[in-house]
């Protein structure tokens, strides 16, 4: 019974083994097209016996702890899956491009490709590394003052803009309380501790070029906007400040202002004022897009958040962006 029971196995075992070979001598090959400051093109070339594959980006050396932290509740079996859920899909020779990268940072693209069978290969990592940009230079940031905004039922707005020279390769932003600034707390050593942070796998840190933000704010408040940037080589250029005050509700615009307005809302978020046609984007603060959508006629994105774990979220048009948390 029991040489029975070990024959049975074998085979299990071997039926399992087999139903795993691949079918065929699946592969993609690839060229490195173009790298630039913030992005890079790829195109890929599966051979006849790839029924599909699919390219993805991380940030370098993060993609397995991506897997340990999404795989399970998402339903991911291996890193294949998350690829194949993530990343661009495609069954024939295609160019892929990857945009709103980093300057000078390291990342690596995953490869899966699966045979007719569903069975995948095994995975592809192709690293890649953005160009410097900026100078060697001194980095400085200029800060504008745009337009104030809201109402009591959707919260009120402030757009600083935020404008850094041709020696900046990448620069942080933030906007302050001047109450706050001037506790213990902050000043401007805890500003600058803040903002000299290197927070890459945060989505919307690092800026490249003019950054129109929009913050919360409020009516008849001073503020503080603050923006330091560093070179290419790594050096960091003075802190830029602008203090201003808010105006009282007589002196808020009106939300058919020219540049988008976000508004959030239990169960979605809204963009308005947008370009007909454009896109809208939502990410996690992993860098991962969630969701997507086109403005209608009437300049107006609708994206749901219902489905959505807590967190934080940016809603971006790629020109303006707007955070959030659920």
């Amino acid at each position: 019974m029991r040489k029975h029971l070990l024959a049975l196995s074998a085979m299990l075992l071997t039926g399992l083994w087999l139903n795993a070979q691949l079918v065929g001598n699946p592969t993609v090959t690839y060229t490195i097209d173009e790298i630039s400051t913030t992005g890079f093109k790829i195109t890929f070339t599966p051979n006849e016996d790839v029924s599909g594959y699919a390219a993805c980006q991380f940030d370098a050396g993060t993609a397995e702890q991506q897997f340990a932290t999404f795989g399970a509740w998402m339903g991911f079996t291996s890193m294949g899956d998350m690829v194949k859920a993530w990343g661009f899909n495609a069954t024939a020779e295609q160019q892929m491009s990857w945009t709103g990268d980093t300057p000078g940072k390291d990342y690596e693209v995953y490869v899966a490709f699966w045979d007719a069978n569903g069975t995948y290969g095994d995975l592809i990592i192709i690293p890649i590394t953005t160009l410097a940009g900026g100078g060697e230079g001194t980095a400085e940031i200029t800060i504008e003052l745009g337009e104030f905004g809201g109402s009591e039922d959707t919260g009120y707005y402030q757009w600083v803009i935020y404008t850094p020279n041709d020696q900046v390769n990448i620069y942080h932003d933030m906007l302050i309380e001047k109450s706050a600034y001037e506790t213990a707390e902050w000043g401007e050593e805890g500003v600058m501790s803040y903002l000299t942070q290197n927070m890459e796998s945060v989505y919307g840190w690092d800026h490249t070029g003019v950054d129109e933000a929009q913050w919360n704010a409020d009516p008849a408040t001073e503020y503080i906007a603050f923006a330091i940037g560093k070179n290419a080589i790594g050096e960091w250029g003075p802190l830029a400040m602008l203090e201003f005050a808010t105006p009282g509700l007589s002196g808020i615009s009106d939300l058919t202002a020219s540049k988008p307005v976000f508004r959030t809302g239990e169960s979605q978020v809204s963009a308005l004022g947008m370009k007909p046609g454009s896109e809208v984007s939502m990410y996690d603060m992993s860098g991962r897009l969630v969701c997507k959508t086109t403005v209608n006629n009437r300049g107006e994105a609708m994206l749901s958040t219902s489905n959505l774990n807590n967190g934080v979220y940016i809603v971006t048009n790629g020109k303006t962006s707007h955070k959030f948390v659920k």
